[in-house]
């Protein structure tokens, strides 16, 4: 499979999430097909051989170091992912394999996702603007 995901600081919507324990901010990004995390959110997980290859946007290999099945909440809501584990990339990346899966429904106007049931307050990162592309293969 390939695919491509994009993102923009200015775009850049997030989640609160807790993984292992502790809060982190996941990207939500629509245009990603794959999930990624990075090693750093989850140093002590073991991985499963990875089946996915990532390519930066000039097509130079992000490291994949395995997969993992991960559980975490949000808002206390128990959620779980199949992701990529790369130690190139800092914050959790919830894609539109994520989106679909929980049949989300994104209001960008009111800052809100719906994923199922739960209704979730989204936040925007401030940070420098830049842009990130990755293509997924399988």
């Amino acid at each position: 499979m390939t695919g491509t995901v994009s993102s923009r600081a200015v775009n850049r919507v997030h989640i609160v999430a807790e993984i292992q324990g502790k809060p982190i901010r996941c990207l939500l990004d629509s245009g990603c097909d794959r999930s990624v995390i990075g090693r750093s959110c989850v140093p002590s997980a073991n991985l499963n051989p990875s089946t996915f290859e990532l390519f930066t946007a000039n097509k130079a290999p992000l490291r994949v170091i395995g997969d993992l099945d991960i559980a975490f909440t949000v808002d206390g809501h128990p959620m779980e992912a199949s992701v990529s584990v790369s130690p190139d990339i800092e914050e959790p990346l919830l894609g539109s394999d994520r989106l679909i899966r929980n049949q989300c429904h994104w209001d960008f106007a009111a800052g809100t996702i719906k994923m199922g049931d739960r209704e979730l307050r989204t936040h925007k990162k401030s940070s420098v603007d830049t842009s990130r592309r990755v293509v997924v293969a399988e």
